[in-house]
């Protein structure tokens, strides 16, 4: 009897497993015909994407994807010279070619990185088979001075020391700038006239320039309202509010002094935290190695930059301006921060031309800290 009840439960369970392995292969084909069914659409949408270009030559489409600005011949490497314009690497041109080339069913044989090459920024040897066999044989170079529109991005930003800034000169000077910049304001201890002055300045951003913990500070910094790493995160959340309610269309807080302030912590913790509440961004200008905002940014998830003011002790203004233009193209993003004098703004006038000829783009900080 114990022998039939073992026979009857190995039947059942011989039954089961016969039908869950057919269920089963019965999914896998379904889960099959599925993939088939996704791969030819796929292939049937990429063939209607190269269709549309069919009619021009692989070469000129090679050339349209990867925005060659002038071809010729080189005798000498009995190669196609193709020209390029700064604003990405030679690496990145290079994938961007390797992938329209295998996506065609070309061919890619060589990819050399040339690294003497005095007529260009940056180069490369390519061989390569077209879809029908060809052979393609070429030289990519980057261009020295021809650069892509918005091929990198650049702000200006200045900073108002005191009430005396705001005079009618340099009002008039800041309206005939042709591009938008950052005005970093104190939003206490200035006098009303110089807030109420603020309403004549077009194409302006401000950013709250907020005093924060220094070995630099004293009793003349009081009435700043100054960050202090005594002050608990309530009191720190209502000078912060109060900044932001007097400015209310700042979109930002940069450090002022700040040394002590962006080693420490908690501090920083406090100062973020509404911050992130009044949907402001933060800047820290301190200079100081061992700053912990980066990190304590990226546990809070708030938007936050590090940049380097203009510092009297190292340079020039002159040199200075110079040198941020220079970082632009170099880095894809540059801030440069100098005093609102109307002296330095003279120094500025042509900043926009200058930039427009290496491809890089005047933006204010907003703009800048959200493209990257």
């Amino acid at each position: 009897m114990i022998k039939l009840k073992h026979i009857v439960a190995l039947f059942f369970a011989l039954g089961i497993f016969a039908g869950l392995s057919y269920y089963l292969n019965n999914q896998d084909r379904a889960f099959q015909i599925l993939e088939k069914l996704e791969e030819s659409t796929n292939v049937h949408e990429d063939e209607e994407t190269l269709v549309e270009n069919d009619t021009l030559p692989f070469e000129q489409r090679l050339k349209d994807e990867i925005k060659v600005i002038s071809s010729s011949y080189s005798k000498r490497s009995k190669r196609d010279v193709w020209t390029l314009a700064r604003g990405k690497t030679i690496v990145v041109y290079l994938l961007q070619a390797q992938k329209f080339v295998q996506k065609r069913g070309g061919k890619i044989l060589l990819m050399e990185e040339i690294t003497e090459n005095p007529n260009a920024y940056q180069s490369a040897k390519v061989d390569m088979l077209t879809p029908k066999g060809d052979s393609l044989h070429l030289i990519l170079q980057i261009s020295d001075n021809i650069f892509m529109n918005n091929a990198s991005l650049m702000n200006v930003a200045f900073q108002a020391i005191n009430s005396t800034n705001l005079t009618p000169e340099i009002i008039a000077k800041l309206n005939n700038l042709d591009y938008p910049f950052d005005l970093l304001i104190p939003p206490f201890g200035l006098n009303e006239e110089f807030y109420k002055s603020l309403d004549k300045i077009h194409n302006k951003e401000i950013v709250l320039w907020l005093v924060m913990e220094s070995t630099k500070l004293d009793k003349r910094h009081n009435k700043l309202r100054p960050l202090r790493i005594h002050h608990t995160a309530e009191q720190i959340e209502e000078i912060i509010n109060a900044a932001k309610k007097n400015l209310p269309s700042a979109t930002g807080i940069a450090t002022r002094y700040g040394e002590q302030a962006v080693k420490h912590k908690q501090l920083m913790q406090a100062i973020l935290k509404p911050t992130k509440r009044q949907n402001l961004w933060f800047m820290d200008l301190s200079m100081e190695d061992r700053t912990v905002v980066p990190q304590t940014c990226k546990d809070l998830n708030i938007t936050c930059k590090i940049a380097f003011p203009y510092n009297p002790d190292n340079s020039s203004i002159e040199d200075y301006v110079h040198q941020k233009l220079r970082e632009a193209p170099k880095s894809g993003t540059s801030v440069m921060i100098i005093p609102l004098t109307e002296q330095n703004l003279s120094k500025i006038e042509d900043i926009s031309k200058k930039a427009a000829k290496q491809g890089t783009t005047l933006v204010d900080l907003s703009t800048l800290f959200n493209s990257k």
